[in-house]
């Protein structure tokens, strides 16, 4: 073999065992060949590093009510899970780097909670501007898609228990300093534990404390000291009548209430999500209902009465319609013209709390936001008034000394009495 071609093929060979050395330290590969395996980094533990300061955990609401069911239409937008925690800048693979990362599903306790990424060692990425580029968008395609399918997973129980899921979070970030975070995808609808909310009102900051109360009694918070919580998709359900803002301002505030009282750093609740067109899952149990108040009708004799619930309409304690009041209002104002009226009053309803001259200032005053909007859609409203606590819907308020927020919620609302002729 001449000199020339003994080179060549020397440096044909160093050029093989290059490539092969860039693409091994990538974490990923470029080629997608059944002996390079792109994603194999997310099922490596973190023992090649030493106590990484950086720890991250991942969780992934894969309740009944998190997912698509029959009756769930294909042009309904439900939640896309993987997309929404892909898009927050916390599990951006920069931030990532350097640390170790950790990702399960969960649903009505902390025992289920099964860790499918667990405690990867994210190691930084080489090279230079655009292979580094190339490199992390493949990380990224892997940990997306990773996390698409710990959402797909059946759950394990026919219920939700959020403080559970952040008990076992806290349980995988372990112990220490350094920098630990928890980013969690849900709905938030909890209906098992301290923070059931399968007789929630949705409506007031007392409800809220009572339940941080409870939980604290019942020793269900998990300590999260030093910790970084993100919620992502809270009162974002894939079945049910969606919240109205004010709901789900309440749930937000529920969230970040129970978030600080783990001691967690810093607590950032926020319903903002990815949504896609609704695809029927596998079937599942399904899971005792969070439901939230909604408008109803009673008709009796020549009145029908058409009943807002406060939390559709109103901010707490507040008498300016809220943004998606909107959709209601036409909806009532659109079936009270099928009615065909000759008479149409509108009154407003407080729980007993607070004083009575408050409550009557109160629902006087909704009466009258409500008789406004529904004059901007054509609707006459021949009178307004204000009761207060007076004539009370739901009873009791409370029960052996204990509040029923839901009774109460019901009792804070708007009706609207349509007479027709006979």
């Amino acid at each position: 073999m001449s000199v020339f071609n003994r080179t060549t093929r020397g440096k044909f060979i160093a050029l093989v065992l290059v490539s092969t050395a860039l693409v091994a330290d990538s974490g990923c590969s470029a080629f997608e060949t059944p002996k390079a395996q792109p994603c194999a980094w997310l099922d490596r533990s973190s023992e090649e590093a030493d106590d990484p300061q950086r720890r991250t955990a991942v969780l992934v609401d894969r309740s009944s009510s998190a997912r698509p069911d029959k009756t769930t239409g294909p042009t309904t937008r439900v939640p896309d899970w993987a997309a929404t925690l892909m898009g927050v800048r916390e599990l951006g693979l920069p931030r990532l780097e350097g640390g170790s990362v950790s990702a399960a599903g969960f649903d009505g306790t902390r025992a289920t909670v099964d860790w499918e990424v667990d405690r990867v060692f994210v190691s930084p990425v080489k090279g230079n501007g655009k292979l580094r580029e190339d490199r992390r968008a493949i990380r990224h395609g892997c940990l997306e898609k990773r996390l698409r399918q710990i959402s797909a997973g059946a759950p394990g129980t026919s219920r939700t228990d959020v403080l559970g899921a952040l008990a076992a979070a806290a349980d995988q970030l372990g112990p220490g300093g350094g920098d630990r975070r928890i980013v969690m995808a849900t709905d938030g609808l909890a209906n098992t534990g301290c923070a059931d909310l399968r007789s929630a009102g949705f409506d007031g900051s007392t409800e809220i404390g009572a339940v941080v109360d409870r939980c604290r009694k019942a020793g269900e918070l998990p300590d999260l000291t030093g910790v970084e919580v993100d919620f992502l998709g809270v009162g974002r359900a894939a079945q049910g009548k969606a919240p109205s803002s004010p709901q789900t301002a309440w749930l937000t505030a529920l969230w970040t209430r129970l978030c600080r009282a783990t001691g967690a750093s810093d607590c950032r609740v926020a319903p903002a999500h990815t949504r896609q067109a609704g695809q029927v899952g596998t079937a599942v149990k399904p899971e005792p209902g969070v439901s939230f108040p909604t408008v109803s009708e009673r008709p009796a004799g020549r009145v029908t009465t058409i009943a807002l619930p406060g939390s559709v309409l109103f901010a707490t304690d507040q008498a300016e319609l809220s943004p998606t009041a909107r959709d209601t209002l036409d909806d009532a104002a659109r079936r009270i013209r099928d009615l065909h009226p000759i008479s149409v009053a509108v009154s407003g309803h407080t729980d007993s709390r607070g004083s009575e001259q408050r409550g009557k200032q109160l629902s006087l005053a909704r009466a009258k936001a409500v008789r406004s909007a529904l004059a901007q859609r054509g609707v006459d409203v021949h009178s307004t008034r204000g009761y207060s606590d007076e004539r009370p819907s739901c009873t009791p308020e409370y029960r052996g000394g204990v509040p029923d927020y839901r009774a109460m919620a019901c009792n804070r609302r708007v009706e609207i009495a349509v007479t027709v002729r006979r």
